[in-house]
């Protein structure tokens, strides 16, 4: 076992979990070598290719100024609370969390963060002067690298896009931030519409390939979607015979906006223990898009982790596009794929009204917390 080349090929193997690369780099300094060593790092990535889910945010506004995190591997995996830890600016919130990155966005500074709790990178972003005089509703952050193989979720020196959605008395605006430039793009608008949209108060903001999409509500529910790749921002019609316009201000009925399997948007629609999934196609001939109802799921006779009691809350998306649902007798999480109906129960309870992800790989040899902690359990 002195072959450097056969030792990193069985530890590519190893479980993309955070603790398998620490155990064996602290068995001695040639396994230790072999396993920090960065082209091995990139092979052991490309070979999970998805980044593990480490734990949550919480993207309730904070009034006490800090960073929550909730952990949910078991033990020796789980991330101690205290190592993703951030002190900020009272009334910040979490925007978004994606590739092993989080937005929060302080209204106090009139800034944006760009904080990566793996390595503890923290950037300070000043808003582009356009957007001035704005309320910012929401924005997340990306990884923009275009490296051929690349796989998200070690993307910690690897540039980034962060976009941003504000408003105003008459119209919402989208703007892009590249790291690459340090500068934003275009300033874009679109008109608020009628009866004065709003984001609604009860369904998550969703972030999938270069869109991030709000439900607004007014008169009627619209879908606001700002496509940074193709600098559109528009307003999308919801589907008429989906929902109830009360029920949805009153929290009675909860949406969430997906990517669809041919590219398009999801409306999924959230109604006690049903679940209507509808889809945007275009059609052939006029080129004009419309709603179709593609099926719909009784949650609590489909999965047996869902009982008779209780109601259902939307929490939000993970990065493989699964949805977070929480149980509310006893604040149960499950992480439900609405295609293969697969679900997984998380292995405690969360009061977060709504939550962000977070998704990375954890590599050995840079946290020294984290270490002495796994070598005490040895």
């Amino acid at each position: 076992m002195e072959n450097e080349d056969l030792l990193a090929d069985s530890f590519r193997r190893l479980p993309a979990l955070p603790s398998s690369l620490l155990r064996a780099s602290l068995v001695c300094k040639l396994w230790g070598r072999v396993v920090a060593d960065p082209r091995f790092l990139r092979e052991f990535h490309a070979h999970h290719r998805k980044a593990p889910l480490l734990g949550f945010f919480s993207r309730d506004r904070d009034s006490a100024g800090r960073v929550e995190f909730s952990p949910i591997l078991d033990p020796p995996d789980r991330i101690p609370a205290s190592r993703f830890s951030l002190q900020i600016t009272r009334n910040s919130r979490v925007l978004h969390c994606r590739h092993g990155r989080l937005l929060i966005y302080s209204p106090e500074e009139q800034r944006l963060l760009v904080w990566d709790p793996v390595t503890g990178d923290l950037r300070r972003l000043a808003l582009p002067p356009a957007l001035d005089g704005k309320a910012i509703i929401d924005g997340g952050v990306v990884c923009a690298s275009t490296e051929q193989g690349h796989v998200h979720g070690a993307c910690h020196s690897d540039p980034f896009q962060v976009v941003v959605v504000a408003g105003e008395s008459a119209r919402y605006y989208g703007c892009a931030y590249s790291s690459e430039t340090r500068t934003w793009g275009n300033l874009l608008s679109v008109q608020r519409g009628l009866g004065g949209l709003i984001p609604s108060p009860t369904c998550p903001s969703t972030m999938f390939r270069n869109s991030i999409c709000l439900l607004l509500i007014g008169i009627k529910p619209v879908i606001l979607q700002f496509d940074w790749a193709r600098q559109n921002l528009a307003l999308i019609d919801t589907p008429l015979d989906a929902h109830d316009f009360r029920a949805i201000f009153c929290g009675d009925q909860q949406v969430l906006i997906t990517s669809a399997d041919n590219g398009g948007l999801s409306f999924i629609l959230l109604e006690v223990f049903s679940v209507q999934v509808w889809n945007r196609t275009m059609s052939h001939g006029d080129g004009v898009a419309t709603w179709i109802l593609g099926k719909t799921i009784e949650l609590h006779k489909s999965l047996p982790l869902i009982g008779p009691t209780g109601l259902l809350f939307i929490l939000g998306l993970d990065e493989d596009g699964n949805v977070l649902f929480k149980l509310t007798d006893g604040n149960l999480i499950m992480i439900v794929d609405l295609e293969s109906m697969k679900c997984k129960k998380l292995p405690q309870e969360m009061d977060y009204v709504f939550c962000t992800p977070f998704s990375s790989f954890y590599t050995p040899g840079k946290h020294k917390t984290y270490t002495m902690q796994l070598q005490q359990t040895r």
